[in-house]
């Protein structure tokens, strides 16, 4: 998994069971707490009233941030949701495996 681009790769592959279990209202916060948004973006993401499409938002603007914002996403799913944790860790050493 390495740099932006990968990070973005690696998202992309396990997006579907993000959108699926990510429970938004327990991790944005936290991600805004960390000072990762921008006012914009985060109007952006709160904008949809569906919670699948705010993750769906999320999870493209986590596409385009750096290493570093990729780390505090991991380590808010650490502190709230440790099992998509794990299946973002499976993926990442799967990826590795196959290259």
């Amino acid at each position: 998994m390495a740099g932006h681009s990968g990070i973005a790769r690696l998202l992309e592959r396990v997006r579907p069971k993000l959108v699926q279990e990510l429970d938004i209202n327990k991790v944005f916060p936290r991600l805004l707490r960390r000072g990762i948004f921008t006012v914009s973006e985060e109007k952006q993401i709160l904008g949809p009233a569906d919670p699948k499409t705010r993750t769906e938002t999320l999870l493209d603007f986590l596409c385009q941030k750096d290493r570093n914002v990729f780390a505090d996403f991991c380590k808010t799913l650490e502190e709230c949701a440790p099992q998509l944790l794990t299946c973002i860790v499976l993926e990442s050493q799967q990826g590795k495996s196959n290259t």
